[in-house]
């Protein structure tokens, strides 16, 4: 399928943003248009990134030596006009907001899905609606409001602080202490160097290798550690 390269007005108050687009995303959206858009933002001065993203998968990947976030977004929509897709600075974060107004809501599956790559150095904090969430390699403490949809991060050199409504958590190789307040979905944590906190709903829980273990609650389903508090 021929590829064409469209200009957008809003995307010029963006470095680097180039939107592509093909008429069509796949996943049997055949109702929806769709448009690859990638972002770029310089980090000098910053000290985290914030993400408010809607529907749509997210994808978030520290690398060392980095010295811009750059995003792309594939968006898959009805009406333009309803994208809503910045990245700028605020002070001394970053913000990136990807949502899709109210009026695309029933029409097929409208969505944003991301990937981003940041400074491994910069603090991260998401707020997410729905999608699967991956987060990998970052050297400063994170913070994650999930509504739905499978969680896993790893690699992580700071304090884990997760707030997640359902769906499956994946979590290990973390260097930090970890929260977690889940609502229903399993739990797998691994390979954590300092204490885990836990408050669950519904849902199994295996730990695995971590300096401490606290289970505030478990509303229902299995629990097994292994290796509390020697690692």
């Amino acid at each position: 399928m021929k590829m064409t390269v469209i200009a957008v007005a809003a995307a010029s108050l963006l470095s680097g943003c180039v939107v592509y687009a093909n008429g069509n995303g796949g996943w049997g959206d055949d109702d929806l248009n769709y448009e690859k858009r990638e972002l770029s933002l310089a980090t000098e001065g910053l000290n985290e990134l914030e993400i408010e993203a809607g529907a749509g998968f997210l994808e978030v990947y520290g690398e060392p030596g980095r010295t811009t976030i750059d995003v792309v977004a594939e968006i898959h929509y009805k009406d333009a006009d309803d994208v809503e897709l910045t990245l700028k600075p605020d002070g001394d974060e970053a913000d990136l907001v990807s949502k899709m107004s109210s009026s695309s809501w029933g029409d097929g599956s409208p969505r944003i899905d991301l990937v981003v790559y940041m400074p491994e150095a910069l603090a991260l904090d998401v707020n997410d609606g729905s999608g699967s969430i991956t987060i990998r390699n970052i050297k400063a403490n994170v913070d994650v409001e999930d509504g739905s949809g499978s969680l896993e991060i790893a690699n992580i050199v700071g304090n884990v602080d997760v707030d997640d409504g359902s769906g499956s958590i994946d979590i290990r190789d973390i260097d930090g202490n970890l929260e977690v307040d889940d609502g229903s979905g399993s739990m797998d944590i691994k390979d954590v160097t300092g204490k885990v906190t836990i408050d669950d709903g519904s849902g199994s829980i295996n730990v695995k290798n971590v300096g401490g273990l606290n289970i505030i609650d478990d509303g229902s389903g299995s629990v097994s550690t292994k290796n509390v508090g020697n690692y």
